[in-house]
């Protein structure tokens, strides 16, 4: 069985394209549930601070992307 290469890149690239992912699928789904919190102020908060921390995460795999700028990212 032929060796197969190993590339630390390769693996990071992969991991942040698919959190990235699951960042962008929980986003659009808290977005679509907020409409039923509109009443419920303190539930409301809870959405806006959810979004909030996603959307952190988010920028924070961008920046870890950009800072190692050898992995590529979509």
């Amino acid at each position: 069985m032929p060796e197969i290469p190993f590339k630390m890149d390769y693996v990071l690239s992969v991991t942040a394209k698919h959190m990235k992912k699951s960042i962008d699928i929980s986003i659009k789904k808290t977005e679509a549930r907020f409409h039923e919190f509109i009443a419920d102020e303190e539930k409301s908060q809870e959405v806006f601070k959810t979004l909030l921390s996603l959307h952190t995460l988010r920028k924070q795999i961008d920046d870890f992307q950009h800072k190692h700028s050898t992995i590529k990212g979509k």
